[in-house]
């Protein structure tokens, strides 16, 4: 993923996923806030080809794996889920 803010929130959620949760990269625009093709030809190139990219990429495959593992039946989403359900019964 490349954070590419552009108003509002956007901007804490590249904060959020840049630094804290390490799932992209960050473009970086100029003064004017136009980002340049260069830019983002690096930013695309060196999530496909670094060690970095490489990085982040298994952090999104063990995010993902984490998710499902919390939504099915007996994990921490399911359960929370289920017991939200009961206190409205």
């Amino acid at each position: 993923m490349v954070a590419w803010p552009l108003y509002a929130e956007q901007r804490l959620n590249r904060v959020v996923l840049v630094e804290e949760m390490k799932l992209a990269l960050s473009m970086e625009d100029s003064e004017d806030g136009h980002v340049s093709a260069d830019e983002v030809e690096k930013k695309v190139r060196g999530l496909m080809e670094s060690e970095e990219g490489e990085q982040i990429r298994e952090r999104a495959i063990a995010m993902k794996e984490a998710a499902k593992a919390a939504m099915d039946e007996g994990g921490s989403s399911y359960t929370a889920f289920s017991k939200l359900i009961e206190s409205w019964k």
